[in-house]
C-alpha cells in the first residue's frame, strides 16, 4: 500500500506541478502580450483557468494526505484520545461520503457535457475534456478520506500530554 501511495504521491506532484507552472506561464505570457506588445491573446485567458483549476482539484488530495487543510483544533485537542478517534471516523467518512457524491456527480456532468458536445469559444476544446477534472479531482480526494479512516482506526490517536512527551524525548 505504501508503495502505491508514493508512486500516487508522485504522480499527483508532477501533474499538479505541471499545470500550476504552465498555467502561471501562460497567464504572465498573456500579461505580456496584453500590455507590452498592445497585442492580447485570447486564447490564453482559457487555457490558464482550466490549467488552474485542474492544478486545484488535484491539490484537494495532496493537501488532505498531507494535512494541509485548514483545521479548527482549539477544543479538538481538549478531547481524550478515545474521542477524538471517533471524531476522526465520523469526519473522515462525511468527508470521503461528500466526495464520492461529488465524484458521482462530477462524472454525470461530464456525461451531459459529452452529449450537448459543446466545445471552449476561443480554443474549441471540448467541454466535457475540461470538466474531467472534478471527478478525478474528487476521486483522488476520496480515496485519501478512506485511508485516513483505515489509519485511524488501525493507530491510536494520541492525547496531547502523550505527544508532549513524544516531542521532549525526540528533542534530547
Amino acid at each position: 500500500m505504501k508503495k502505491i501511495l508514493s508512486i500516487l504521491e508522485i504522480v499527483e506532484e508532477g501533474i499538479a506541478s505541471f499545470f500550476f507552472i504552465t498555467g502561471s506561464i501562460i497567464a504572465i505570457y498573456g500579461v505580456f502580450m496584453r500590455y507590452i506588445f498592445n497585442n492580447p491573446v485570447s486564447w490564453t485567458t482559457e487555457i490558464f483557468e482550466v490549467f488552474m483549476v485542474a492544478a486545484i482539484f488535484i491539490g484537494f488530495g495532496m493537501a488532505l494526505k498531507d494535512e494541509r487543510h485548514i483545521v479548527v483544533d482549539l477544543v479538538y485537542d481538549k478531547m481524550p484520545s478515545f474521542i477524538k478517534k471517533i471524531f476522526n471516523i465520523i469526519s473522515n467518512v462525511l468527508g470521503a461520503g461528500f466526495s464520492i457524491y461529488l465524484m458521482f456527480m462530477g462524472i454525470e456532468m461530464v456525461d451531459i457535457a459529452r452529449i450537448q458536445g459543446g466545445v471552449t469559444v476561443d480554443v474549441g476544446i471540448p467541454i466535457w475534456l475540461t470538466y474531467m477534472i472534478m471527478p478525478i479531482g474528487m476521486g483522488l480526494l476520496s480515496f485519501y478520506f478512506l485511508v485516513r479512516i483505515v489509519n485511524v482506526i488501525r493507530n491510536p490517536v494520541k492525547d496531547e500530554e502523550q505527544e508532549n512527551i513524544e516531542r521532549m524525548k525526540n528533542a534530547v
